[in-house]
């Protein structure tokens, strides 16, 4: 008899190794490229395994969130706050050793977060949240006093897991497409665009060159701006206490 403790799924820790090892580079490289600085949201258990990745990417500029311990549990499986909260803390403590700084974002795996995650990122000192898809452009929550910025996840955009399944000429015009319709609305009022690249899916050569097609593109238009989700919740914050 093989108990669950015993189960191992390889198929999914393989593609995430791959990640880890080659396809996070990549994505890197093309960041290089088009000259562009992105935030990294990483597990803890990741930045614990694989640290030297999480270094590079600090050193070329992107800022590095927290993805929860692991993508094993969704924080509304936990049976208190606390077991939530000491898993966060994990997280932080393993991301502060590899990339040298505490994180200042959180997303929960999924994302999908439970009652206590809201107050427990804005005590643990986080500045922005990216659990929720409601909104076309970032806003503030109140949490307790405490000023947290929801940036958001892809919504109302997209994550490689949506779109490559169109092939890969489909995927770039799938963002191309998406992209001029929010560039046309963002004419009459604020538009934020983010795509989500999972190193393990979208890391892969034909799809890291979709995502900088894609950034090139971007790049064509006047007054777009490449922003991590810090730069995000630091503007929205200051207009917030200049307003």
């Amino acid at each position: 008899m093989i108990t669950d403790a015993e189960r191992t799924d390889f198929l999914a820790l393989g593609a995430r190794e791959y990640g880890a090892n080659f396809g996070f580079q990549r994505l890197l490289e093309v960041l290089d490229r088009c000259g562009v600085e992105a935030t990294v949201i990483t597990s803890g258990l990741v930045a614990e395994l694989f640290p030297e990745t999480l270094k590079g990417a600090k050193r070329r500029g992107h800022e590095v969130a927290s993805h929860h311990w692991d993508q094993s549990v969704h924080p509304y499986e936990y049976k208190t706050a606390e077991e939530e909260r000491e898993a966060i803390l994990k997280s932080i403590a393993a991301i502060e050793k590899a990339a040298g700084e505490r994180p200042l974002g959180y997303m929960s795996p999924g994302p999908r977060p439970s009652p206590y995650t809201l107050k427990l990122s804005a005590s643990l000192g986080f500045k922005w949240n990216g659990d929720y898809g409601d909104s076309d452009v970032p806003y503030i929550i109140d949490v307790a006093g405490n000023r947290l910025v929801s940036v958001g996840y892809v919504r109302p955009a997209y994550s490689d897991n949506d779109i490559l399944t169109l092939g890969l000429a489909g995927a770039l015009e799938q963002l191309k497409d998406e992209f001029d319709a929010h560039y046309e609305e963002a004419e009459r009022h604020p538009m934020k665009f983010r795509y989500a690249v999972h190193n393990f899916n979208g890391g892969r050569p034909g799809a890291a060159k979709v995502l900088e097609n894609f950034l090139q593109y971007v790049k064509s238009h006047p007054g777009v701006w490449f922003c991590r989700c810090i730069d995000i919740a630091q503007y929205w914050l200051e207009q917030a206490k200049a307003g």
